[in-house]
């Protein structure tokens, strides 16, 4: 019977650190879309600070 136990509790606790590996995963996912928009949202504004120089340049 104490066998029985002890394999019901190891997989509960198996199936405990899935979930929480799942829940990590989604989190990085997450994360590294945020990183990912702000780094092309960076870009854009070096993109635009750059055409903005160019054109006064040009202008003058």
């Amino acid at each position: 019977m104490a066998t029985l136990l002890s394999t019901h509790s190891a997989k509960h606790y198996q199936t405990d650190q899935q979930v929480k590996y799942l829940h990590l995963e989604a989190e990085v996912d997450i994360l590294l879309q945020k990183l990912t928009a702000l780094q092309k949202q960076q870009l854009l504004k070096k993109l635009s600070t750059k055409s903005s120089e160019s054109s006064e340049l040009n202008a003058g």
